[in-house]
């Protein structure tokens, strides 16, 4: 059997001629379309890492909206489903102390103000070093002691975070200090402390290491964070403030320079502190190109005159410094130890040769606080 016969068999069965059939040729080609193929790649899903963020002034770490001006914390990424419990409580402890950090952030900056506060009335003594162990704090001591002009009272601030200023002027710590005063927002005229020969001193205090940076980075924010708080304990013009401050370039130093009418830089007959006066004269000159200019004297602390070499780097230090050497305080073990027995060793002065020295550096700024006085008086 043929094709066509089997055409016609089928068109019989349906009761249909085969007359009627024509077939017709094609010459199409059909080809299905090949599908595409979408890649299944997953995106990356960023994993938050629990980092402390690092403060910036100019680009803070959270945003403000501007419908109601509240705080809009960073988003925080997790991590994708199936990761380890560790990483996941990682994360939530990130993700919570940035929005700590945010919210630090915003409410230091809100309330931080604007300007320079007027100037205190008082007069201003800075005392200042570029290595620990010159006798600074022991001057600012003996200067609070015997410093004192008529009318008025001398008060020390400790900013050094030692807090040893205390033990210096035998003056009990009955109060929670400075530092911690200061976080609360606290006047610091009802923190003052009685030392020894009537002097009055506010301590740094005891705080945490997390207080502690945390009053550093409000002074770092606000340049005018101690004018401040002087401007605020209403001080008269007879007043003086000696500022003790820790040895280094620190922000206590940069906060100290802001107000003082005077700078003492400690020194002792040394090679170590020969090669920091480049450094410290550096700093000084951008107080004044800050607008600020400060009188700057030195002093050579702890000078042993039974040694060849220091009074050969006494010369030296001399004829480098000039004028601005202000005066000598000799080597005297007895200072230290009244330090060890709770004694002020100016009281007892006749005996020791370092507090005679430190009694003549005294007469020497009250004359040139005298001689400032003058001045001004002249110039309005």
């Amino acid at each position: 059997m043929n094709r066509t016969d089997d055409i016609s068999n089928l068109f019989n069965r349906f009761g249909a001629s085969a007359e009627s059939y024509l077939e017709f040729g094609s010459d199409f080609d059909y080809k299905e379309k090949p599908l595409a193929l979408v890649p299944t790649t997953p995106e990356p899903v960023a994993v938050v890492e629990a980092v402390q963020p690092a403060i910036q002034v100019n680009e803070p770490s959270l945003t403000v909206s501007a419908v109601n001006n509240e705080a809009e914390l960073p988003p925080v990424k997790i991590s994708q489903p199936g990761a380890p419990l560790r990483h996941l409580l990682a994360e939530v402890a990130a993700a919570r102390q940035a929005e700590a950090q945010a919210r630090n952030d915003e409410a230091l900056r809100r309330v931080l103000p604007l300007g320079r506060p007027a100037k205190t009335k008082a007069h201003v003594i800075a005392l200042i070093s570029t290595k620990g162990g010159v006798g600074k704090s022991t001057l600012a001591s003996a200067l609070t002691t015997a410093l004192r002009l008529e009318g008025g009272q001398t008060l020390a601030i400790d900013l050094d975070p030692q807090n040893a200023l205390q033990y210096h002027l035998c003056a009990e710590p009955d109060v929670a200090g400075m530092a911690s005063a200061s976080l609360k927002g606290e006047n610091w005229n009802s923190l003052l402390l009685a030392g020894s020969a009537d002097s009055l001193l506010l301590p740094y205090g005891s705080v945490t290491e997390d207080e502690r940076r945390t009053l550093e980075r409000y002074m770092d924010h606000d340049r005018y964070w101690l004018a401040r708080q002087l401007a605020s304990m209403d001080l008269s013009e007879n007043d003086v403030v000696i500022l003790d401050t820790p040895p280094g370039r620190t922000t206590y130093l940069d906060q100290a320079l802001t107000v003082a009418d005077q700078v003492l830089v400690i020194v002792t007959a040394d090679a170590a502190c020969f090669v920091t006066l480049d450094p410290m004269e550096r700093l000084l000159d951008e107080c004044m190109a800050h607008g600020q200019a400060p009188q700057c004297n030195y002093v050579i602390s702890q000078f042993d005159s039974s040694r060849v070499f220091c009074r050969d780097m006494h010369e030296v230090l001399k004829r480098r410094l000039g004028s601005h050497l202000l005066g000598v305080v000799a080597l005297d073990h007895a200072v230290g130890e009244a330090l060890a027995y709770g004694q002020n060793p100016l009281l007892e002065a006749e005996s020791s040769p370092a507090c005679q020295d430190m009694l003549m550096l005294s007469d020497k700024l009250k004359a040139q606080l005298k001689s400032m006085d003058v001045a001004e008086s002249f110039a309005s």
